[in-house]
C-alpha cells in the first residue's frame, strides 16, 4: 500500500447517478403539474369580480438559465388592487398569497412525486 485508495462499487454508484438525470421535459411535466394545482385552485379561491376576468389564471412554464420556472397569474389589469386593497375596498386583501400559501405543500407533493417517479 503506497497510499493508493480503491473504491468498490463506484460504477454501480455512477449508474444510478446517471439513471437518476431528469430530462427537461420531465422537469418541465413535473413543474406544470404543479403550478396548474395551484392556477386551479387559485381560481376557486379568487373573487370573481364584475367582468369574471379576475378569476381566470393564465400558467406558464418556461426554462430560465438553470431552473424551470411555473408562473400563475391573473390577466385582469385590477389584479393588484383586488389583492392589496385600496382606500376604497379592502374586502379580499391578500386573497392571492393565501391562496398559493395554502396551495403550495400539495403542489410541491405533486412535483415531487413525479421527479421522484422518474428517478425510480
Amino acid at each position: 500500500m503506497n497510499g493508493e485508495i480503491e473504491l468498490e462499487g463506484f460504477e454501480e454508484f455512477e449508474n444510478l447517478l446517471d439513471d437518476m438525470s431528469l430530462s427537461f421535459s420531465d422537469k418541465r411535466r413535473a413543474v406544470k403539474k404543479g403550478i396548474t394545482l395551484i392556477g386551479e385552485r387559485l381560481e376557486k379561491d379568487t373573487p370573481v369580480g364584475k367582468s369574471g376576468k379576475l378569476s381566470k389564471i393564465k400558467i406558464s412554464v418556461k426554462e430560465i438559465e438553470l431552473a424551470t420556472e411555473g408562473t400563475a397569474r391573473s390577466n385582469a389589469f385590477y389584479d393588484v388592487f383586488q389583492n392589496f386593497g385600496t382606500s376604497e375596498q379592502k374586502a379580499h386583501v391578500g386573497y392571492f398569497d393565501r391562496s398559493v400559501e395554502k396551495n403550495t405543500p400539495a403542489a410541491v407533493s405533486e412535483v415531487a412525486k413525479i421527479i421522484f417517479d422518474k428517478m425510480r
